[in-house]
Parts: structure tokens; C-alpha cells; sequence
């Protein structure tokens, strides 16, 4: 007689067939070891890599508009925080790229962060923020 899939012991005769487990010894899964996933998490290694890389172009991007006058001060502060999130997660997923535009942003971002205050500087010595 056929089988049925996934049938250990034949119905009609009850002999035993190749199969790894048999009807009343069936796995069970367990309801409460599954985690829900969230819809907004990131899901895998590759989407965390990703972000990790978009975060370095962007710190570059704002480190190099960190030398406009004013406003500068504080793209060099967030150029600075991207750079060292986007370091961090590559160096944990031990992704080498990516890892030169962070350290790009960072740097850059610090010399935008000390060109704001060499900026305030000259505002207070020379009395006149737009050199008029």
C-alpha cells in the first residue's frame, strides 16, 4: 500500500519505515521559545551593516558643512556622534567597509568642532561677528 508523507509505521501491516520520527513521538514546538519580530527593528546582519555605512557618508557629509559659521557647531557635534556609532557597529560586525568613512567624519568633524571655536574666538576679540 503507498504511504502517506511523513508516516513512520505503516498503517495496514505496522512495519516500520525510513522516516526520523514516528506519529506519536512528533516534535512539538514550543509557542513561548519564538520571540515576535518588530516590524521596525532591523531584521538581519545585512540591514544593521547598511544603516552602519549610511551613518558614515552622512558623517562625512555634515562634517564638511561643520565649517559654515554658526550652525557649524553643531553639525560637527552630530557629524562626530555618527561617525563614532557607525565605527562601532562596523568594527562590531567586523565590516572593513565603510569603516574609512567614519574615521573620515570623525576627523573632519573635529576640525569643524575646533574651527567654530577658533570662529567664536575671533567674534569676541574682534566685536563683530561679520567682519563689517
Amino acid at each position: 500500500m503507498p504511504l502517506s508523507v511523513g508516516v513512520a509505521t505503516c498503517p495496514h501491516c505496522g512495519a516500520t519505515v525510513g522516516t526520523l520520527y514516528s506519529e506519536p513521538s512528533a516534535p512539538v514546538v514550543s509557542v513561548k521559545g519564538r520571540r515576535r519580530i518588530n516590524v521596525n527593528e532591523p531584521v538581519g546582519y545585512y540591514d544593521k551593516v547598511e544603516k552602519a555605512k549610511e551613518r558614515a557618508n552622512n558623517s562625512v557629509i555634515l562634517a564638511l558643512a561643520s565649517f559654515f559659521p554658526g550652525i557649524g557647531f553643531f553639525m560637527s557635534v552630530a557629524a562626530v556622534v555618527l561617525a563614532l556609532l557607525a565605527a562601532r557597529a562596523l568594527k562590531a560586525a567586523n565590516v572593513e567597509d565603510g569603516r574609512g568613512s567614519a574615521t573620515a567624519g570623525l576627523i573632519i568633524g573635529v576640525l569643524g568642532f575646533i574651527a567654530q571655536g577658533g570662529y567664536v574666538v575671533y567674534v569676541i576679540k574682534a566685536g563683530n561677528p561679520f567682519g563689517g
